[in-house]
């Protein structure tokens, strides 16, 4: 039988006397997770048939486990147990963005991981595949008639890449930002995001914080708006070979896009993206069931 464990929430529970470490930035980190990726890991197993499962005690010998999880560098003995029940074992990796850790000795425990924030080490890798971040939970396209705004920007712009583009952008109107502080804090709701997004023609995809991937990119495609992103690496020719995104080195590089562009143009870019984006999440589900089924 084919089991589902989400496993990303349990993590060491920081002590209330202790200050803020690594494992309450682990805990916070994977309770975001849970409560902002499960919609996206639904969608890619959509064609997997499985039963979820609490923890571990849920497991029966000879079972093939999907088991979602984060900070797995902690976790060494749980995936050294798993191997030993399951028959199979398959990680889908959220999280780690540094890519900072040694984690041979957990993959090795699993048939086949998935992880997100791909990085130098793992393309063309056998035993891992790179899985995009995708969007948050609850983001939809509202599929709206009009699309009022002509760009976009929800976030921190915590670089100076992130000012100059709402410098260089500045001009372009209508528009909507909305600017934090922090990451994740003082954030627009899930919802009114999917009625913005929906309202956009173009949203400008800056890199992340450590890696170019953002939830922006995939939240953008969801809702039918043309990325612009950064061209940091040629990091998206990589993960995605033939997409339609717009690529700039620089954001000055892109007003000509939102000033020459008729409407015709704009729309037929935005169909192509968004029949990209549903043939991809298409391909990748089949590639996902495959992997696991066979």
């Amino acid at each position: 039988m084919i089991k589902l464990f989400w496993n990303t929430h349990n993590q060491i529970k920081p002590s209330e006397n202790k200050e803020k470490g690594q494992d309450s930035l682990n805990y916070i980190w994977g309770m975001y997770h849970q409560k902002n990726s499960n919609k996206w890991v639904n969608k890619v197993l959509e064609k997997v048939q499985f039963n979820t499962i609490e923890d571990e005690s849920n497991l029966e010998k000879n079972d093939i486990l999907i088991i979602v999880d984060s900070s797995v560098e902690k976790k060494i003995e749980l995936y050294k147990k798993l191997n030993l029940i399951c028959s199979k074992v398959f990680l889908i990796h959220l999280g780690d963005e540094s890519a900072s850790y040694d984690l041979s000795l957990i993959y090795k425990n699993c048939n086949h991981v998935w992880r997100t924030f791909c990085s130098n080490r793992f393309f063309n890798n056998n035993s891992v595949s790179c899985l995009p971040l995708g969007y948050k939970s609850g983001i939809t396209n509202k599929k709206l008639d009009k699309r009022e705004y002509k760009w976009t920007f929800v976030g921190t712009p915590h670089k100076s890449s992130r000012h100059d583009l709402i410098f260089q952008f500045s001009n372009f109107k209508p528009f909507f930002s909305h600017k934090t502080k922090k990451f994740n804090e003082k954030i627009i709701s899930v919802d009114e995001m999917s009625n913005v997004f929906s309202s956009t023609q173009f949203i400008p995809c800056p890199n992340g914080f450590v890696h170019p991937e953002t939830y922006r990119l995939y939240e953008a495609l969801e809702c039918g708006c043309i990325p612009i992103v950064e061209n940091a690496y040629h990091y998206y020719d990589r993960l995605f070979p033939n997409n339609p995104f717009l690529k700039v080195d620089k954001w000055s590089d892109a007003k000509s896009l939102l000033s020459e562009w008729d409407n015709d143009k704009i729309e037929n870019k935005r169909k192509e993206c968004l029949n990209w984006w549903v043939n991809y999440q298409n391909e990748l589900q089949e590639k996902i069931k495959n992997k696991i089924t066979t």
